[in-house]
């Protein structure tokens, strides 16, 4: 076959796949922002004390949430609300700024946010630094949260540090 018959037969092969094509996928990035903006509003919700706006973006068909507390396990949408509940029985007041160190991994069904943010709790001028792991599901093309860790990571108390390493 000449080159030229290869070009032709190349070029009919690219258009007849290119008519076959199906539209691309979203963007990874358009994806990525689409996830941190349910991470956003679930955190004003939840600084807000919008208890039903929070369990509204909660998966239905199960919720794990782990608090900064070793007795805070909450698995029901009332036990949602009753960790709200004391959380602005002690604070009154919630605010969330500097979301930093995101890492996104997704999936069409299930996407992972990993974050750390400062949190200021009942108007606090010092930020106590909050990092979050959360699990998000799609369902029906609303990503809803299905599991949530938050920790308060430790200053100076890592393994390097203790030992004069750093």
């Amino acid at each position: 076959m000449s080159s030229r018959q290869s070009l032709l037969a190349f070029s009919v092969l690219a258009v007849s796949l290119a008519g076959c094509s199906t539209a691309p996928p979203k963007s990874v990035a358009g994806s990525e922002q689409e996830i941190m903006g349910r991470v956003e509003a679930l955190l004003d919700r939840y600084a807000a004390n919008d208890q039903k706006g929070v369990i509204a973006m909660l998966d239905p068909n199960r919720i794990t949430i782990f608090g900064s507390d070793l007795k805070e396990v909450v698995k029901t949408n009332d036990a949602v609300s009753r960790l709200m509940t004391d959380d602005f029985t002690l604070w009154h007041s919630a605010k969330f700024s500097d979301v930093r160190d995101v890492d996104v991994r997704m999936s069409d069904r299930m996407a992972t946010t990993f974050f750390a943010a400062s949190f200021y709790p009942g108007g606090s001028p010092n930020p106590v630094p909050v990092r979050f792991a959360m699990t998000w599901r799609n369902v029906n093309g609303q990503w809803l949260l299905t599991q949530s860790a938050n920790s308060v990571p430790t200053v100076g108390q890592s393994a390097a540090e203790i030992l004069g390493k750093r």
